[in-house]
Protein backbone atom coordinates (compact mmCIF):
# COMPACT_ATOMS: atom_id res chain seq x y z
CA UNK A 1 0.00 0.00 0.00
CA UNK A 2 3.00 2.64 0.96
CA UNK A 3 6.11 1.53 -1.23
CA UNK A 4 9.14 2.57 0.22
CA UNK A 5 12.67 2.02 -1.09
CA UNK A 6 15.60 1.63 1.75
CA UNK A 7 19.38 0.61 2.28
CA UNK A 8 17.99 -2.64 4.65
CA UNK A 9 14.67 -3.98 2.47
CA UNK A 10 14.54 -7.24 4.21
CA UNK A 11 13.57 -5.17 7.96
CA UNK A 12 10.44 -3.58 4.96
CA UNK A 13 9.18 -7.29 4.52
CA UNK A 14 7.55 -7.76 8.06
CA UNK A 15 6.80 -4.12 9.14
CA UNK A 16 3.11 -4.55 8.79
CA UNK A 17 2.84 -6.42 11.48
CA UNK A 18 4.15 -3.40 13.79
CA UNK A 19 1.56 -1.80 11.80
CA UNK A 20 -1.36 -3.35 12.62
CA UNK A 21 -0.33 -4.03 16.09
CA UNK A 22 0.22 -0.54 16.59
CA UNK A 23 -3.58 -0.41 15.04
CA UNK A 24 -4.60 -2.52 17.49
CA UNK A 25 -2.90 -1.09 20.93
CA UNK A 26 -4.88 1.72 19.98
CA UNK A 27 -8.33 0.34 19.66
CA UNK A 28 -7.31 -1.32 23.05
CA UNK A 29 -6.46 1.69 24.53
CA UNK A 30 -9.52 4.09 23.27
CA UNK A 31 -11.44 1.01 24.91
CA UNK A 32 -10.14 1.25 28.30
CA UNK A 33 -7.45 3.68 30.03
CA UNK A 34 -8.25 6.81 27.62
CA UNK A 35 -11.39 7.98 27.95
CA UNK A 36 -13.82 5.17 29.28
CA UNK A 37 -11.85 5.00 32.45
CA UNK A 38 -11.91 8.84 33.04
CA UNK A 39 -15.78 8.46 32.52
CA UNK A 40 -16.44 5.13 33.78
CA UNK A 41 -14.40 6.68 37.21
CA UNK A 42 -16.95 9.90 37.19
CA UNK A 43 -20.04 7.53 36.75
CA UNK A 44 -18.50 5.36 39.77
CA UNK A 45 -18.53 8.85 42.02
CA UNK A 46 -15.21 8.98 42.14
CA UNK A 47 -13.68 13.05 42.96
CA UNK A 48 -11.13 14.86 40.28
CA UNK A 49 -8.10 14.08 42.89
CA UNK A 50 -8.92 10.26 42.93
CA UNK A 51 -9.08 9.89 39.54
CA UNK A 52 -5.72 12.89 39.10
CA UNK A 53 -4.19 9.78 40.95
CA UNK A 54 -5.07 6.95 38.43
CA UNK A 55 -4.29 8.97 35.52
CA UNK A 56 -0.94 9.25 37.05
CA UNK A 57 0.15 6.07 37.17
CA UNK A 58 0.97 5.23 34.33
CA UNK A 59 3.10 8.21 34.18
CA UNK A 60 4.82 7.34 37.20
CA UNK A 61 5.27 3.98 36.94
CA UNK A 62 7.57 5.28 33.57
CA UNK A 63 10.32 5.41 35.93
CA UNK A 64 11.14 1.57 36.31
CA UNK A 65 12.44 1.46 33.12
CA UNK A 66 15.71 2.54 34.58
CA UNK A 67 15.46 -0.52 36.54
CA UNK A 68 14.10 -2.66 33.63
CA UNK A 69 17.31 -2.39 31.82
CA UNK A 70 19.43 -5.25 32.64
CA UNK A 71 15.54 -7.45 32.27
CA UNK A 72 15.87 -6.38 28.44
CA UNK A 73 19.53 -7.71 27.97
CA UNK A 74 19.07 -10.66 29.65
CA UNK A 75 16.00 -11.68 28.41
CA UNK A 76 16.20 -9.24 24.99
CA UNK A 77 13.99 -6.50 24.01
CA UNK A 78 11.51 -8.86 22.53
CA UNK A 79 10.82 -11.28 24.71
CA UNK A 80 10.14 -8.71 27.13
CA UNK A 81 7.94 -6.15 24.87
CA UNK A 82 5.99 -8.44 23.88
CA UNK A 83 5.36 -10.60 27.63
CA UNK A 84 4.45 -7.65 28.92
CA UNK A 85 2.32 -6.02 26.76
CA UNK A 86 -0.26 -9.09 26.81
CA UNK A 87 0.01 -9.27 30.27
CA UNK A 88 -0.89 -5.75 31.16
CA UNK A 89 -4.45 -6.24 29.62
CA UNK A 90 -4.89 -9.25 32.23
CA UNK A 91 -5.06 -6.91 34.55
CA UNK A 92 -7.99 -4.54 33.06
CA UNK A 93 -10.34 -7.18 33.42
CA UNK A 94 -10.57 -5.96 37.69
CA UNK A 95 -12.24 -3.77 35.43
CA UNK A 96 -15.70 -6.02 35.47
CA UNK A 97 -16.05 -6.49 38.76
CA UNK A 98 -15.80 -2.85 40.16
CA UNK A 99 -19.43 -2.22 39.88
CA UNK A 100 -20.05 -4.93 42.28
CA UNK A 101 -18.74 -2.59 45.24
CA UNK A 102 -20.38 0.56 44.01
CA UNK A 103 -21.61 1.50 47.86
CA UNK A 104 -17.93 1.50 49.03
CA UNK A 105 -15.95 3.74 47.09
CA UNK A 106 -12.49 3.37 48.78
CA UNK A 107 -13.29 -0.35 47.91
CA UNK A 108 -13.54 0.70 44.31
CA UNK A 109 -10.35 2.86 44.06
CA UNK A 110 -8.45 0.64 45.56
CA UNK A 111 -9.54 -2.24 42.86
CA UNK A 112 -9.41 0.31 40.17
CA UNK A 113 -5.37 1.64 41.46
CA UNK A 114 -4.48 -2.09 41.35
CA UNK A 115 -5.53 -2.47 37.96
CA UNK A 116 -3.94 0.45 37.09
CA UNK A 117 -1.06 0.06 38.91
CA UNK A 118 0.15 -3.25 37.42
CA UNK A 119 -1.42 -2.46 33.94
CA UNK A 120 1.60 0.79 34.12
CA UNK A 121 4.05 -1.09 35.89
CA UNK A 122 3.81 -4.05 32.68
CA UNK A 123 3.21 -1.17 30.10
CA UNK A 124 6.44 0.66 31.20
CA UNK A 125 8.34 -3.09 30.94
CA UNK A 126 7.14 -3.33 27.46
CA UNK A 127 7.65 0.01 26.29
CA UNK A 128 11.10 0.67 27.62
CA UNK A 129 12.09 -2.97 26.37
CA UNK A 130 10.47 -1.61 23.00
CA UNK A 131 12.08 1.81 21.87
CA UNK A 132 15.51 0.20 21.62
CA UNK A 133 14.21 -2.79 19.64
CA UNK A 134 12.40 -0.55 17.12
CA UNK A 135 15.56 1.45 16.58
CA UNK A 136 17.03 -2.41 15.33
CA UNK A 137 13.75 -3.25 13.05
CA UNK A 138 12.95 0.32 11.35
CA UNK A 139 15.20 1.67 8.87
CA UNK A 140 17.15 4.47 9.65
CA UNK A 141 17.01 6.36 6.13
CA UNK A 142 12.80 5.93 6.27
CA UNK A 143 12.07 5.93 9.90
CA UNK A 144 10.04 9.45 9.93
CA UNK A 145 8.08 7.56 7.01
CA UNK A 146 7.24 4.52 8.80
CA UNK A 147 6.18 6.39 11.80
CA UNK A 148 4.07 8.41 9.57
CA UNK A 149 3.04 5.40 7.59
CA UNK A 150 1.88 3.84 10.56
CA UNK A 151 -0.51 6.78 12.04
CA UNK A 152 -2.36 6.42 8.50
CA UNK A 153 -3.05 3.05 8.99
CA UNK A 154 -4.00 3.55 13.08
CA UNK A 155 -6.26 5.92 11.55
CA UNK A 156 -9.41 4.06 10.52
CA UNK A 157 -8.87 1.48 13.50
CA UNK A 158 -9.53 4.49 15.84
CA UNK A 159 -12.64 5.79 13.80
CA UNK A 160 -14.08 2.78 13.93
CA UNK A 161 -13.34 1.84 17.50
CA UNK A 162 -14.35 5.00 18.76
CA UNK A 163 -17.47 5.41 16.95
CA UNK A 164 -18.51 1.94 17.52
CA UNK A 165 -18.11 2.79 21.67
CA UNK A 166 -19.99 6.18 21.31
CA UNK A 167 -23.03 3.89 19.96
CA UNK A 168 -23.18 1.69 21.99
CA UNK A 169 -22.76 3.69 25.41
CA UNK A 170 -24.87 6.87 24.10
CA UNK A 171 -27.56 3.85 23.49
CA UNK A 172 -27.70 2.34 26.71
CA UNK A 173 -27.65 3.13 30.31
CA UNK A 174 -25.59 1.55 33.47
CA UNK A 175 -22.56 0.76 34.19
CA UNK A 176 -23.02 -2.52 32.83
CA UNK A 177 -22.49 -0.94 29.23
CA UNK A 178 -18.80 -0.30 29.87
CA UNK A 179 -18.08 -4.25 29.22
CA UNK A 180 -18.50 -5.13 26.35
CA UNK A 181 -16.11 -2.33 25.48
CA UNK A 182 -13.46 -3.47 27.69
CA UNK A 183 -13.94 -7.54 26.83
CA UNK A 184 -13.44 -6.55 23.00
CA UNK A 185 -10.50 -4.00 23.94
CA UNK A 186 -8.59 -6.13 26.07
CA UNK A 187 -9.09 -8.86 23.59
CA UNK A 188 -7.51 -6.44 20.94
CA UNK A 189 -4.80 -6.27 22.96
CA UNK A 190 -3.89 -9.32 23.46
CA UNK A 191 -3.93 -9.66 19.22
CA UNK A 192 -1.67 -6.99 19.14
CA UNK A 193 1.16 -7.88 21.72
CA UNK A 194 1.30 -11.67 19.40
CA UNK A 195 1.83 -9.97 15.91
CA UNK A 196 4.90 -8.75 17.06
CA UNK A 197 6.01 -12.18 17.61
CA UNK A 198 6.83 -12.05 14.04
CA UNK A 199 9.53 -9.29 13.77
CA UNK A 200 13.04 -9.73 14.22
CA UNK A 201 15.95 -8.79 16.08
CA UNK A 202 15.46 -7.96 20.13
CA UNK A 203 17.85 -10.61 21.40
CA UNK A 204 19.34 -10.85 23.95
CA UNK A 205 22.91 -8.88 24.50
CA UNK A 206 26.21 -10.93 25.44
CA UNK A 207 28.88 -9.26 25.59
CA UNK A 208 28.48 -5.79 23.58
CA UNK A 209 31.38 -3.89 22.50
CA UNK A 210 32.63 -0.67 24.85
CA UNK A 211 30.10 -2.10 27.61
CA UNK A 212 30.82 -0.23 30.49
CA UNK A 213 28.34 -1.73 33.22
CA UNK A 214 24.37 -1.04 34.06
CA UNK A 215 25.57 2.12 36.40
CA UNK A 216 28.45 3.71 33.96
CA UNK A 217 26.24 3.61 31.18
CA UNK A 218 23.46 5.26 32.86
CA UNK A 219 26.28 7.94 34.03
CA UNK A 220 27.34 8.69 30.65
CA UNK A 221 23.98 9.00 29.31
CA UNK A 222 23.15 12.08 32.02
CA UNK A 223 26.32 13.72 31.40
CA UNK A 224 25.45 14.33 27.88
CA UNK A 225 24.39 18.02 27.98
CA UNK A 226 22.57 17.80 24.64
CA UNK A 227 20.58 15.13 25.91
CA UNK A 228 19.58 16.38 28.91
CA UNK A 229 18.48 19.66 26.74
CA UNK A 230 16.28 17.19 25.06
CA UNK A 231 15.05 15.45 28.64
CA UNK A 232 13.94 18.81 29.27
CA UNK A 233 11.90 19.85 26.29
CA UNK A 234 10.78 16.18 26.79
CA UNK A 235 9.65 15.92 30.08
CA UNK A 236 7.70 19.47 30.24
CA UNK A 237 5.82 18.46 26.62
CA UNK A 238 5.14 14.73 27.95
CA UNK A 239 3.56 16.77 31.18
CA UNK A 240 0.74 18.77 29.59
CA UNK A 241 -0.04 15.88 27.43
CA UNK A 242 -0.70 13.78 30.67
CA UNK A 243 -2.69 16.15 32.00
CA UNK A 244 -4.80 17.07 29.52
CA UNK A 245 -5.37 13.60 28.51
CA UNK A 246 -7.71 13.17 31.60
CA UNK A 247 -8.69 16.99 32.27
CA UNK A 248 -9.51 18.04 29.15
CA UNK A 249 -12.01 15.43 28.93
CA UNK A 250 -13.35 16.44 32.42
CA UNK A 251 -13.68 20.13 31.54
CA UNK A 252 -16.42 19.13 28.70
CA UNK A 253 -17.97 16.60 30.95
CA UNK A 254 -17.84 18.24 33.90
CA UNK A 255 -18.87 22.23 32.84
CA UNK A 256 -20.69 21.41 29.60
CA UNK A 257 -22.36 18.09 30.48
CA UNK A 258 -21.50 16.15 27.65
CA UNK A 259 -22.87 12.95 26.75
CA UNK A 260 -20.46 9.88 27.75
CA UNK A 261 -20.23 8.40 24.35
CA UNK A 262 -20.16 11.22 22.57
CA UNK A 263 -17.29 12.56 24.44
CA UNK A 264 -15.28 8.82 23.77
CA UNK A 265 -15.91 9.66 20.41
CA UNK A 266 -14.88 13.20 20.13
CA UNK A 267 -11.44 12.52 22.65
CA UNK A 268 -10.55 10.03 19.91
CA UNK A 269 -9.95 12.73 17.76
CA UNK A 270 -6.63 12.93 19.83
CA UNK A 271 -5.39 9.90 18.74
CA UNK A 272 -6.89 10.52 15.05
CA UNK A 273 -4.88 14.19 15.32
CA UNK A 274 -1.36 12.19 16.41
CA UNK A 275 -1.67 9.81 14.07
CA UNK A 276 -2.17 12.25 11.10
CA UNK A 277 0.40 14.60 11.76
CA UNK A 278 2.68 11.98 12.48
CA UNK A 279 2.45 11.62 8.81
CA UNK A 280 3.84 14.68 8.23
CA UNK A 281 6.20 15.49 10.75
CA UNK A 282 7.63 11.93 9.25
CA UNK A 283 8.50 13.39 5.41
CA UNK A 284 9.82 17.03 6.92
CA UNK A 285 11.93 15.57 9.96
CA UNK A 286 13.48 13.26 7.33
CA UNK A 287 14.29 16.01 5.32
CA UNK A 288 14.97 18.76 7.52
CA UNK A 289 15.31 17.89 11.30
CA UNK A 290 13.24 17.87 14.10
CA UNK A 291 14.35 21.77 15.58
CA UNK A 292 11.93 23.79 13.19
CA UNK A 293 8.67 21.92 12.90
CA UNK A 294 8.46 20.88 16.51
CA UNK A 295 9.51 24.50 17.31
CA UNK A 296 5.96 25.58 15.26
CA UNK A 297 3.84 22.77 17.03
CA UNK A 298 4.42 23.98 20.74
CA UNK A 299 3.78 27.54 19.23
CA UNK A 300 0.39 26.78 17.57
CA UNK A 301 0.03 25.05 21.42
CA UNK A 302 0.58 27.54 23.69
CA UNK A 303 -2.42 29.35 21.28
CA UNK A 304 -4.59 26.40 21.71
CA UNK A 305 -4.16 26.45 25.40
CA UNK A 306 -4.86 29.95 25.97
CA UNK A 307 -8.22 29.75 23.49
CA UNK A 308 -9.60 26.90 25.83
CA UNK A 309 -11.13 28.93 28.90
CA UNK A 310 -13.15 30.83 26.04
CA UNK A 311 -15.10 27.86 25.19
CA UNK A 312 -18.61 27.38 27.24
CA UNK A 313 -22.06 25.29 26.72
CA UNK A 314 -23.07 28.27 25.02
CA UNK A 315 -20.44 28.07 22.21
CA UNK A 316 -22.21 27.94 19.24
CA UNK A 317 -21.85 24.34 17.29
CA UNK A 318 -20.26 23.05 20.52
CA UNK A 319 -20.21 19.40 19.59
CA UNK A 320 -18.07 20.45 16.53
CA UNK A 321 -15.69 22.92 18.52
CA UNK A 322 -15.11 20.14 21.53
CA UNK A 323 -14.04 17.87 18.01
CA UNK A 324 -11.68 19.93 16.55
CA UNK A 325 -10.42 21.13 19.78
CA UNK A 326 -9.42 17.39 20.67
CA UNK A 327 -8.32 17.09 16.84
CA UNK A 328 -5.60 19.91 17.64
CA UNK A 329 -4.57 18.73 21.05
CA UNK A 330 -3.59 15.09 19.40
CA UNK A 331 -2.14 17.52 16.39
CA UNK A 332 0.15 19.26 18.03
CA UNK A 333 0.88 17.59 21.01
CA UNK A 334 1.65 14.11 20.61
CA UNK A 335 2.74 15.26 16.63
CA UNK A 336 5.50 17.66 18.63
CA UNK A 337 5.84 13.93 21.22
CA UNK A 338 6.38 12.41 17.93
CA UNK A 339 9.16 14.51 16.32
CA UNK A 340 10.71 14.61 19.80
CA UNK A 341 11.05 10.82 19.48
CA UNK A 342 12.23 10.48 16.09
CA UNK A 343 15.45 12.78 17.55
CA UNK A 344 15.90 10.30 20.21
CA UNK A 345 15.56 7.67 17.80
CA UNK A 346 18.60 9.28 15.66
CA UNK A 347 20.45 10.74 18.60
CA UNK A 348 21.10 7.89 20.88
CA UNK A 349 24.53 5.81 20.23
CA UNK A 350 23.06 2.41 19.17
CA UNK A 351 26.03 0.89 21.80
CA UNK A 352 24.29 2.68 24.56
CA UNK A 353 20.82 3.24 23.50
CA UNK A 354 18.87 1.12 26.32
CA UNK A 355 20.43 3.74 29.02
CA UNK A 356 19.77 6.58 26.77
CA UNK A 357 16.14 5.75 25.99
CA UNK A 358 15.26 4.61 29.50
CA UNK A 359 16.25 7.77 30.86
CA UNK A 360 14.35 9.63 28.90
CA UNK A 361 11.00 7.69 29.30
CA UNK A 362 11.85 7.48 33.12
CA UNK A 363 12.28 11.42 33.68
CA UNK A 364 9.08 11.82 31.31
CA UNK A 365 7.17 9.49 33.54
CA UNK A 366 8.06 11.03 36.72
CA UNK A 367 7.77 14.88 35.56
CA UNK A 368 4.08 13.92 34.19
CA UNK A 369 2.79 11.51 37.18
CA UNK A 370 4.00 13.87 40.04
CA UNK A 371 2.39 16.99 37.77
CA UNK A 372 -1.07 14.82 37.44
CA UNK A 373 -1.62 14.25 41.04
CA UNK A 374 -0.86 18.12 41.94
CA UNK A 375 -3.25 18.71 38.90
CA UNK A 376 -6.01 16.89 40.32
CA UNK A 377 -5.43 18.85 43.81
CA UNK A 378 -5.31 21.81 42.36
CA UNK A 379 -8.63 21.38 39.90
CA UNK A 380 -10.80 20.35 43.37
CA UNK A 381 -8.48 23.12 45.84
CA UNK A 382 -10.03 25.76 43.10
CA UNK A 383 -13.07 24.37 42.66
CA UNK A 384 -13.52 25.64 46.61
CA UNK A 385 -11.01 28.88 46.34
CA UNK A 386 -11.41 31.91 44.05
CA UNK A 387 -8.80 33.34 42.41
CA UNK A 388 -9.50 36.82 40.95
CA UNK A 389 -7.14 38.59 38.46
CA UNK A 390 -7.94 42.42 37.79
CA UNK A 391 -11.61 41.79 39.27
CA UNK A 392 -12.42 38.32 37.42
CA UNK A 393 -12.78 35.27 38.90
CA UNK A 394 -10.48 32.54 37.20
CA UNK A 395 -12.15 29.14 37.06
CA UNK A 396 -9.98 25.76 38.20
CA UNK A 397 -9.49 24.83 34.36
CA UNK A 398 -8.47 27.74 33.18
CA UNK A 399 -6.06 28.42 35.68
CA UNK A 400 -4.70 24.12 34.43
CA UNK A 401 -4.36 25.26 31.06
CA UNK A 402 -2.65 28.42 31.68
CA UNK A 403 -0.05 27.08 33.63
CA UNK A 404 0.49 24.31 30.84
CA UNK A 405 0.67 26.89 28.06
CA UNK A 406 3.57 28.62 30.33
CA UNK A 407 5.14 25.08 31.12
CA UNK A 408 4.93 24.45 26.69
CA UNK A 409 7.16 27.53 26.88
CA UNK A 410 9.40 26.05 28.44
CA UNK A 411 9.78 23.12 26.67
CA UNK A 412 9.83 24.62 22.90
CA UNK A 413 13.10 26.90 24.49
CA UNK A 414 14.78 24.35 25.80
CA UNK A 415 14.39 22.36 22.28
CA UNK A 416 15.21 25.45 20.46
CA UNK A 417 19.05 25.29 22.30
CA UNK A 418 19.08 21.67 21.54
CA UNK A 419 22.01 20.31 18.93
CA UNK A 420 20.72 17.93 16.27
CA UNK A 421 23.19 17.08 13.42
CA UNK A 422 21.80 17.96 9.77
CA UNK A 423 18.47 20.15 11.34
CA UNK A 424 17.99 23.44 9.83
CA UNK A 425 17.47 26.70 12.43
CA UNK A 426 14.27 27.55 12.91
CA UNK A 427 13.82 30.63 10.58
CA UNK A 428 15.96 29.20 7.50
CA UNK A 429 13.55 25.98 8.00
CA UNK A 430 10.41 28.44 7.51
CA UNK A 431 12.54 30.42 4.81
CA UNK A 432 12.81 26.59 3.02
CA UNK A 433 9.12 25.87 3.40
CA UNK A 434 7.90 29.13 2.08
CA UNK A 435 10.63 28.95 -1.07
CA UNK A 436 8.86 25.30 -1.79
CA UNK A 437 5.60 26.15 -2.02
CA UNK A 438 6.27 29.03 -3.77
CA UNK A 439 7.82 26.18 -6.49
CA UNK A 440 5.32 24.47 -6.67
CA UNK A 441 3.28 25.11 -10.33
Amino acid sequence: MFKLISNEPEKLKVINYYHYSTALQMCAVIGTVAAPLTLYSVELGLSSDEIGILGSLMAFCQVLALISIPITLYFGSKLVSITTLFTRYIFLLIFLIVPLYQNNLLVVFYLLFFAMLMFAICRSLSEAAFVPWMQEFIPRDVRGRIIGINGIICTPFALAASYAIKMWLDSRVGLDRFYPVFIIAIISGFISALLLIKIKGGKKIVNRDNDLGYLKNLFSASKDKNFNLFLISSGTQYLVITVLAIFLTLFFKIRMNIPTGELIFSSTLVLIGGTCSGFIVGRITDNYGCRGIRVIFQSLQIILLLMLPFINSETPYLSYVIGIVFFLFGFLMWGSASIGYIFMLNYVPSNNKESFMSLAYSLDGLIAGITTVLAGYLVLWLDTNNIVVFGKTLGSYEVLFAICAFIIVVSMNAFILIKEEGAMGVRTFLRQLIFSRRQLP
